[in-house]
């Protein structure tokens, strides 16, 4: 009996002790169970939440492709309405009509639905810089030029005789040097820079700036050589021979010859000052011919590698899309089967759209650099330009103190505001020396004759063909003015020696004397004039200093820049390395469902945008060089 309860008692315990665990199990079952679907709710909304972030930038990127394209569009549609109206063609007006379709020789299209560029320029093979970059098939040189002769040139009868009145029509410098470049399909930056320079308008206009100032020059020293005026006359008159006798007169005949000379003698050194001012400004002219170049080379070097960059660009972002919508196109059959979330659906497409956008703003730009350089190198649009895309990198790293000492002694704005300095202390000058007393001679040689006959007289020498002697006829003058402040005191010695004439027909005459003049306040400009030209003298003084500190910090700021486009040099390869690594990491672990796919197209983008930051801060070096040579004063510094 004992034993049997002792049974029951153990029997109880035990069932007391299982019914407490089942209650603990049951309850810790409902906690987790609570648990879970609390965090189950918690990823529903965040999924949601992140669905409609995705929706967003999805609605918000289709958004911005749409203004990109209607700003494209009206661009282009004013660009070609532009260009019709100033060749006076007829057919401007349709371009106004809103179904009008704009199209351009190497615009590309973009289809959602392949998401590839459609008539690309070219495309790249290379990941960095490419040795033999390769070109566009379709780029050939530009069509035969409206200004080239025909068989004949302008000969009419050229079928007849070849060269009977052959005029051929010369093709323009610029002209000329494009065909030339572009015959080998492939147009280098040294070809751009030749066929800028010869089409360059702004040069020729200072170029005859230059012949200018050169003949400025020669019509100073001309004025310290004496002018010489040649002089001839003959006359014939009549008069009657006596008081009250009509029908009886005489007649007179006068011929003379002679030259006259007029020299300066003494004017305080304001002809030396003239000239060396003429010189002052031809030098001040050939410096404004260097800068116009220096500027001219910067503004195609800029466009040149504008095209440059903006190749590369969409080269890197065509490669993207393709990437890009091979696998948006494999998530969204899985996504239709259910195989992935649509979380990972949206973000993948939002990340289509993206490289979809990014390709067509790069198609984009490449139009809008070409238009530039074209612009730059002053070409028609018709004008193929196939731009050589190979990029040179030589690291170099001058001293600053060097170049800044070079840019003092080379720059064209140094060389221009210290000539105009010259130039204002020797127009003070000449302004100083008008102050100073003034001598001139003046002269005359040459030979007069004058006979007088009566009528009958005249009759039988058979008219005016009768012979006279001429004597010779001279004067001299010394004339000199001495300024007084506003006034003036002018003083003038003569001597002249007349030949005989009718009224002194026994041997001529002659007179000297000397005369005295004075002139009130008839100088009273001067005084202003000088304070005038202090004023210039100071202002050119105040320029030169100037240009002297802009100088500086340009070259400072020119030479940072150098230094910073190498950082970002080595940054871009930096980071080109590591992401390329990552995404074959992510694209293994992708393969293998470890990653989803937007993590991986994610890694793909930025290495796109990495390449291109790499070709852009290769180009930014070269354009930092080619500012910081500028900045000197030689364009090819560096070279």
């Amino acid at each position: 009996m004992r034993e049997t309860r002792s049974y029951h008692r153990n029997i109880s315990i035990t069932a007391v002790f299982l019914f407490q665990i089942l209650s603990l199990f049951i309850y810790k079952s409902f906690v987790y169970a609570e648990d879970s679907m609390s965090a189950l709710v918690q990823d529903v909304v965040y999924a949601k939440q992140k669905q409609q972030a995705i929706t967003g930038k999805v609605e918000a990127i289709n958004t911005v492709i749409r203004s990109e394209k209607t700003k494209f569009l009206k661009s282009e549609a004013d660009r070609l309405i532009e260009e019709l109206t100033a060749q006076k063609e007829t057919k401007a007006v349709e371009i106004l009509k809103p179904d009008v379709k704009i199209e351009t020789a190497k615009s590309p299209e973009i289809t959602p639905e392949t998401g590839k560029l459609v008539d690309l320029p070219f495309k790249l093979k290379n990941l960095l810089i490419q040795d033999k970059p390769v070109k566009p098939s379709s780029a050939k040189p530009g069509g035969k030029s409206k200004k080239e002769p025909g068989r004949y040139g302008e000969n009419p009868i050229g079928w007849v005789w070849p060269h009977f009145g052959y005029k051929g029509t010369k093709l323009a410098e610029g002209e000329a040097i494009y065909k030339v470049a572009v015959s080998d399909n492939k147009l280098s930056l040294k070809e751009a820079e030749e066929i800028g320079l010869a089409n360059s308008i702004q040069l020729q206009a200072v170029k005859k700036k230059i012949e200018v100032a050169q003949a400025k020059i020669t019509e100073a020293k001309r004025a310290l050589f004496p002018t010489l005026q040649a002089e001839m006359f003959d006359g014939k008159g009549k008069q009657p021979q006596a008081l009250g006798v009509a029908e009886r007169f005489r007649i007179f005949k006068t011929t003379y010859y002679k030259v006259n000379m007029n020299q300066p003698l003494f004017y305080g050194g304001e002809l030396l000052f003239t000239i060396k001012q003429a010189e002052e400004n031809l030098r001040s002219a050939r410096a404004e011919l260097e800068k116009a170049r220096s500027e001219a080379l910067q503004n195609i070097r800029a466009s040149f590698y504008g095209v440059v960059k903006a190749e590369y660009n969409l080269q890197y972002q065509t490669e993207l899309l393709d990437r890009v919508l091979t696998l948006y196109k494999r998530l969204k059959e899985e996504r239709a089967q259910k195989l992935v979330t649509e979380v990972d659906y949206l973000n993948a497409e939002s990340q289509y759209y993206q490289a979809y956008f990014q390709a067509d703003s790069a198609g984009n730009d490449l139009l809008s650099a070409d238009v530039v350089l074209h612009q730059a190198l002053d070409l028609e649009m018709d004008q193929k330009l196939p731009v050589d895309l190979k990029l040179n990198f030589l690291k170099i790293q001058p001293d600053f103190n060097q170049l800044l000492q070079a840019a003092f002694e080379r720059n064209a704005d140094i060389k221009i505001k210290e000539s105009a300095l010259e130039s204002a202390k020797f127009g003070l000058e000449i302004f100083k020396s008008k102050r100073l007393p003034r001598f001139d001679l003046r002269a005359s040689y040459g030979k007069l004759g004058e006979r007088l006959f009566d009528d009958k007289t005249f009759q039988d020498a058979g008219g005016f063909e009768v012979d006279f002697n001429t004597e010779k006829e001279w004067f001299v003058i010394v004339k000199g003015s001495v300024p007084i402040g506003p006034n003036s005191v002018e003083w003038e010695r003569n001597k002249k020696v007349y030949a005989p004439t009718v009224i002194s027909p026994t041997g001529g005459s002659e007179d000297w004397g000397e005369k005295w003049t004075f002139n009130l306040l008839d100088r009273f400009s001067d005084l202003t004039d000088q304070k005038g030209a202090e004023a210039t003298l100071l202002q050119a003084q105040a320029d030169y200093d100037k240009a002297k500190n802009d100088l500086t910090l340009k070259v400072r700021d020119e030479f940072y820049n150098l230094q910073k486009s190498l950082i970002q040099i080595d940054s871009s390869i930096a980071k080109m390395r590591y992401q390329e690594k990552q995404n074959h990491v992510q694209e293994y672990l992708m393969r293998l469902q470890e990653v989803p796919a937007p993590n991986y197209l994610e890694g793909v983008i930025e290495h796109a945008q990495d390449k291109f930051s790499f070709i852009q801060a290769v180009t930014d070096y070269h354009l930092a060089l080619s500012n910081l040579s500028i900045a000197i004063g030689d364009p090819y510094y560096f070279e």
